[in-house]
C-alpha cells in the first residue's frame, strides 16, 4: 500500500525505468520498402506493420492503456518513444548486445512459463496473434537500450548519486499503523471516504498514546491499522529500501529517531504512526552489487531523459500517422432564420499518461 507493487519477473526484466511518458518498444521486423511508412527520422523509418505489432505488444505489457491506445496524441507519444528505442538500440556495442541477448534468453523462459500459468495473459497474446519471436524482438530491443545506457554510467557518477540521494538507498525496518481516510469499495473497486483527515489524526494520536504507554504492536495493529499488508504482522516491514516508500513516509523512516514512536505522519493514504527499528546506511564501498545496480539504473534513467530532451529532436522526426476525420457540426439553420452559437467548441485535450509504477 505504501509503495509500488511488484511486477512479475519477466515483465520487470523487460522494463527500463525512465522518467518519461512511456518506456516500451519493440525491434523492427525487417520491413519491406513497399510497406507504408508512419514515420521517418534521420537514421531510418518506421513502417505501419512494425508499429502495429509494437502496439500489440504494448497492450500486452501495459493492459491498462488499452482503452486509450487509439487516442491520436497518445499514439504519437508511443511512436516517438519507439523511435528513441530504435536509435538507442542501434548505438549498443557488440559486447552490450551479447549482454542483452543473454538477458533476453532468461526473460523468454520466464515469459513462456508465465503463458502456461496465466490464462488471461495467454488469451491476450492469442487474441492479437503474438508470436514468441515478436516478444523476443521486443525484449531484445529494450534489453539493448538498458544495457547500452548502463554501460555509459561511471563509478564516479554512482558515488555522487549515492552521496546526494542516500535517503533513497538506506535499508530500513519499520513498524507502522495506518489510519486511512479512504478505502476501496469491494463491489465497485472505487475509493470511498471512511473518515476525515481530522478524524484520522485524532485516531492516530490515540494509537500513539497507547503505544507510548507500552501497548502491544500486534494487538494495536490488528485493531487500528488500515494497511492490509502489515496489520496482521504487527505493522512490520523489515529490511525495505527506503526509496520505495511514498515521500512523507520515506522522510520519516530516514530521519525519525530509532526506537521511538514518532508523531503521526500524513501521506496521501492518511496518517501513519511509525516506529523505526533499524536503519542501515553503509558507505558506498560497502554496498552490495544489487544495490550498486539499482543506483546505476537511476543514473541510466537520467541519461535516457537527457537523450529524449537533447538528442531525439536532432533526429528530425516526421510522423505520418493517419489523422481522425473531423465530424462536421450539426446545424439546425433554416432559411431566413440563421442564429450564431455562443458556445465555444471544447479545446483538444491531451490524455494524461503517467509512466507505470517504477519500482
Amino acid at each position: 500500500m505504501l509503495h509500488n507493487s511488484r511486477k512479475s519477473a519477466w515483465r520487470k526484466g523487460a522494463l527500463l525505468i525512465v522518467a518519461v511518458v512511456l518506456v516500451l518498444t519493440m525491434a523492427a521486423c525487417g520491413a519491406k520498402k513497399t510497406e507504408i511508412e508512419v514515420a521517418t527520422y534521420k537514421d531510418g523509418s518506421v513502417t505501419e506493420t512494425e508499429f502495429n505489432k509494437y502496439l500489440d505488444v504494448f497492450t500486452i505489457m501495459q493492459p491498462t492503456y488499452a482503452q486509450i491506445i487509439e487516442i491520436p496524441q497518445f499514439k504519437e507519444q508511443l511512436l516517438q518513444q519507439y523511435i528513441s528505442y530504435k536509435v538507442l538500440g542501434g548505438q549498443a556495442s557488440a559486447d552490450t548486445v551479447k549482454t542483452a541477448e543473454a538477458d533476453v534468453k532468461e526473460q523468454m523462459k520466464q515469459y513462456k512459463e508465465a503463458l502456461k500459468q496465466n490464462s488471461d495473459l495467454k488469451a491476450s497474446v492469442d487474441a492479437v496473434k503474438l508470436k514468441d519471436k515478436d516478444m523476443e524482438n521486443f525484449l531484445l530491443l529494450t534489453a539493448k537500450v538498458s544495457a547500452h545506457l548502463n554501460s555509459q554510467v561511471t563509478e564516479d557518477e554512482m558515488k555522487t548519486e549515492y552521496e546526494t540521494n542516500g535517503i533513497n538507498y538506506a535499508t530500513v525496518t519499520v513498524r507502522h499503523i495506518l489510519v486511512a481516510t479512504q478505502e476501496t469499495d469491494a463491489t465497485t473497486q472505487e475509493p470511498k471516504d471512511i473518515r476525515t483527515l481530522e478524524e484520522a489524526l485524532a485516531r492516530a494520536k490515540e494509537v500513539q498514546g497507547k503505544l507510548a504507554a507500552g501497548g502491544d504492536w500486534a494487538a494495536l495493529a490488528k485493531e487500528y491499522s488500515d494497511d492490509p499488508g502489515s496489520k496482521e504482522t504487527g505493522g512490520l516491514y523489515a529490511d525495505q529500501k527506503n526509496g520505495n516508500w511514498v515521500e512523507a513516509f520515506k522522510q520519516a523512516a530516514y530521519k525519525q529517531e530509532i526506537g521511538v514512536v514518532g508523531d503521526p505522519v500524513e501521506t496521501e493514504y492518511g496518517y501513519h504512526v511509525i516506529l523505526v527499528e533499524k536503519r542501515d546506511t553503509p558507505a558506498f564501498a560497502d554496498l552490495s552489487d544489487a544495490d550498486k545496480e539499482t543506483i546505476k539504473g537511476v543514473i541510466a534513467n537520467e541519461k535516457m531523459n537527457t537523450f529524449m530532451t537533447d538528442e531525439l529532436p536532432k533526429q528530425e522526426i516526421v510522423t505520418k500517422l493517419p489523422q481522425p476525420e473531423e465530424e462536421a457540426p450539426a446545424t439546425d439553420d433554416t432559411e431566413g432564420d440563421a442564429t450564431d452559437s455562443t458556445e465555444e467548441p471544447a479545446a483538444d485535450e491531451t490524455p494524461a499518461t503517467e509512466a507505470p509504477a517504477a519500482k
